[in-house]
C-alpha cells in the first residue's frame, strides 16, 4: 500500500488517558491482573496487547467497550491437528514466530504468525479465515 491509504490502515499507539472511559472500564472489569498493557487503534477499532498469567494476550474492542475478539498465546503444540496439517501444507518453508487461540463470533480460531510478519488465521478444522 503506498500514500493515503497506508496511513488510513496504519496502527496508532494510544496512551492509557486517549481510550475511551467505557473501553477502558470493560477491559479493567474483564481483565484485572492484566500488566505491561498496550493499546492502538486501527480503522476504527481498539487493540490491547497484555501479559496476563505470564502469557501474552490481545483483545479488539469498538469505541462503545464491546469486545469482538480476545486472544491468547499458546504453544504450537497446541493447534489442532487439522491447524498443523494446513501449516505445515501451505507455510512448509515458513518459521512460526507466534501461535493465538482466539474467541470471534462465538467460534475458536488459531492466528499462526509466521517469520515476515504473515499472519494466518485458521478456524479448527484448518481452513484458512484470512490472510495477510
Amino acid at each position: 500500500m503506498v500514500g493515503t491509504q497506508a496511513q488510513n490502515s496504519a496502527k496508532q499507539k494510544l496512551k492509557a488517558e486517549e481510550v475511551p472511559a467505557a473501553l477502558k472500564s470493560s477491559f479493567n472489569s474483564e481483565f484485572p491482573n492484566a500488566k505491561d498493557v498496550e493499546w492502538s487503534l486501527k480503522e476504527g477499532k481498539y487493540k490491547v496487547k497484555f501479559e496476563l498469567n505470564d502469557l501474552d494476550h490481545f483483545a479488539k474492542y469498538d469505541a462503545n467497550g464491546t469486545r469482538m475478539a480476545k486472544g491468547m498465546e499458546i504453544k504450537q503444540n497446541e493447534l489442532p491437528p487439522a491447524v498443523m496439517a494446513a501449516v505445515k501444507k501451505d507455510h512448509a518453508n515458513k518459521e512460526i514466530d507466534d501461535v493465538f487461540k482466539v474467541e470471534k463470533d462465538g467460534a475458536t480460531q488459531y492466528l499462526v504468525i509466521f517469520d515476515e510478519d504473515i499472519k494466518v488465521m485458521y478456524t479448527a478444522d484448518g481452513q484458512v479465515v484470512t490472510n495477510k
